[in-house]
């Protein structure tokens, strides 16, 4: 014989059960030469396929020492153990543990793609393991549509492309019919005579019989070792052996870029669950976009409105011994700087009582409930109004003093006034008032629509709050403005005056902006991290249904950090996917939004590299979790349990 390939040396392996402590394997002791096919056989439970995980490197002894090729496995850390397994290690299992999405050329190439080998090499290895299967004309066909024996096949091709030096088979012919087994042992056993070394578990005894030597399993001892024949009686070619340099570290940025690879090809090869988590991504980041481009659009129109009036507006206070004062509104006029005064005064609507028709005449007709504002025609001139006719403004303070009221547009329509003409009146207080004028136009006061102006006369019959000056000033002149007016209102008594200061509203303009920044930026991560925990427990869920194929990566020698890799790639490659789509949902909904509200939208472009990197961010997090519980996975899932 030649020399030991495989040497185990008082190998127990024991697992803890409510039972209490298992031995599945028990002191075996045994050795494979090189160029070996070796069957190992025995009843369910004997402890076969735990050996069988063992020599494959999917599972470690708790007891005992296992060589192989002379490296003490025991000693070897996780990545090498992965790195030893892919190079010389091929597997073919029962089940086949194909890909059913990819197609038999991919999965072939699976453990090509876990070493980080060349695509021209992946290529031309995969042609010839299929071509020596006779499955050439199968290598475009998905894995889903193949017959049982060619998956078994395309499992066997997978093993050898990797050109491994041992090939572990685990029952691979239970679940074919007796042509295909015939085919699957020819297969191996051709696999030997060119150098592999073969170790195949098995119940078939014709498939025993087929191997140089059987070792018989019982109760996880060996109770039996024949040897039929040796490699060199039928004729064995150059072995195989697992050079030292097969463990040597391979390149990280081919693995890498092959992980890549691995996770955007995962996710065109399942469209519907890519679709799903790049719903997730698209509704989290387009909201995100739209969100904070409403908010930036929004404040822009509150800012804009803001600011202008606290560069041109003062409001002064005063009482009414003042108010009455024919002075007063010539004092501030003059002023410099000053453009026009206007005079308010506001009330209580359940004061007013206004309705359509004389009160009694019907008991459920509705009363206004809106704003009442008693003003002057300075007062429509300083808040820029625009009223049909444009002569009612001056009707407010008639000449012969008749009571007069002008109605905001939706006013109007609440009331069911259907314009203003010569007898058409509503009721306030109990007495008729004519309506002069519609305000077509809001200018500077935002509540004109839903407001009824009443003339200044009516403070006779309502309870009204003080009087506010409304100082209309040139660009620039508030400031000034407002530390005049005092002096200018009452000049014996200035502290009676109390002038609104221009800084408040410039505060507010601020504030109003921070605060809306602040609301709205809340619910855009809040979306935002919804739809990454939505996207996570997809991937979770994805992990969990692809269990199968984890295990299988593993066994091909896949290290931990290649899987979590992988996930984590295919978190970052649907989320940046996401990210650009919700980029440009959310644009396009900020266009519609902001052009159904008559606003100017605001598309600031670091918006986009914001959405990207949400998308980009959010994506790899929510993988984070599904990433790490893929890394965990034990190997040996992929074997069947025994």
């Amino acid at each position: 014989m030649t020399d030991a390939l495989l040497e185990l040396d008082g190998v127990t392996k024991s697992y803890l059960d409510d039972a209490g402590q298992i031995r599945a394997l028990d002191d075996v002791t045994f050795s494979i030469s090189v160029g070996e096919f070796v069957a190992i056989v025995g009843p369910s439970g004997s402890g076969k396929s735990t050996l069988l995980n063992i020599l494959g490197l999917l599972d470690t002894a708790t007891e005992g020492t296992y060589r192989l090729n002379g490296i003490d496995v025991s000693r070897l850390a996780g990545r090498e153990a992965d790195r030893l397994r892919s190079r010389a290690i091929g597997f073919v299992f029962q089940s086949s543990h194909l890909l059913p999405l990819r197609s038999a050329a991919e999965n072939a190439a699976l453990g090509l793609g876990v070493r980080g080998l060349p695509l021209p090499e992946q290529t031309a290895r995969v042609g010839s393991a299929l071509d020596r299967l006779g499955l050439s004309h199968r290598a475009a066909m998905s894995a889903r549509l193949l017959s049982g024996g060619e998956k078994q096949r395309v499992a066997i091709a997978r093993a050898i492309a990797a050109e491994p030096a041992l090939i572990l088979a685990d029952e691979p012919t239970g679940a074919l019919d007796s042509e295909n087994s015939a085919r699957i042992i020819t297969h191996l056993t051709e696999l030997n005579r060119q150098g592999a070394t073969v170790v195949i578990i098995t119940h078939d005894p014709v498939v025993a019989a087929s191997a140089d030597r059987v070792i018989r399993l019982a109760d996880g001892r060996v109770t039996d070792d024949t040897v039929a024949r040796s490699p060199t009686e039928r004729g064995l070619a150059v072995p195989l052996s697992v050079a030292p340099a097969s463990i040597a570290r391979p390149r990280r940025s081919g693995q890498v870029l092959a992980d890549a690879c691995e996770a955007i090809s995962t996710h065109s090869g399942a469209p519907a669950r890519a679709m799903v988590l790049l719903l997730a991504f698209l509704l989290g980041v387009g909201g995100l976009v739209l969100s904070l481009g409403l908010n930036q659009s929004a404040a822009a129109q509150v800012a804009e409105r803001v600011a202008t009036a606290a560069l041109d507006e003062v409001i002064v206070t005063v009482d009414d011994e003042l108010a009455d004062s024919p002075d007063t509104i010539a004092r501030v006029a003059a002023l410099e700087g000053v453009s026009s005064v206007g005079r308010r005064w506001n009330a209580a609507a359940q004061d007013a009582r206004i309705t359509l028709l004389a009160p009694g005449l019907f008991r459920d007709q509705s009363v206004f409930q809106g704003p009442v504002v008693l003003a002057d025609a300075g007062y429509v001139d300083a808040m820029q109004l625009t009223v049909a006719p444009a002569s009612a403004p001056d009707l407010l303070v008639s000449a012969w003093g008749a009571e007069s009221a002008i109605l905001g547009a939706d006013a109007a329509a609440a009331l069911g006034v259907a314009g203003a003409a010569p007898g058409r009146s509503i009721w306030v207080d109990g007495s008729p008032v004519d309506v002069v004028g519609i305000v077509t136009a809001g200018g500077r006061d935002p509540l004109a629509a839903n407001t009824v102006f009443l003339s200044p006369r009516m403070r006779d019959r309502l309870h009204t709050q003080p009087l506010e000056l409304v100082v209309r000033t040139k660009s620039g002149y508030p400031a000034p403005v407002a530390d005049a007016l005092p002096a200018a209102v009452s000049p014996d008594k200035p502290a009676r005056v109390k002038v609104a200061p221009v800084a408040d509203l410039r505060n507010l303009k601020r504030g109003v902006a921070d605060d809306l920044g602040a609301l709205i930026g809340l619910i855009a991560v809040v979306m935002l991290v919804l739809a990454s925990l939505s996207a996570a427990t997809a991937m979770y869920l994805s992990v969990r249904s692809r269990r199968t194929e984890v295990a299988l990566r593993r066994a091909m020698g896949a290290s931990k950090a290649s899987v979590w890799r992988m996930f984590a790639f295919e978190g970052v490659a649907i989320g940046l996917a996401g990210g650009i789509a919700g980029v440009a949902a959310g644009m396009t909904a900020l266009v519609v939004v902001c052009a159904a509200r008559g606003w100017t939208p605001v598309l600031d472009g670091s918006l986009i590299v914001l959405g990207l990197a949400a998308g980009v961010v959010s994506g790899g997090v929510s993988a984070l979790y599904p990433a790490t519980v893929a890394a965990r996975a034990q190997p040996a899932a992929a074997m069947r349990a025994d």
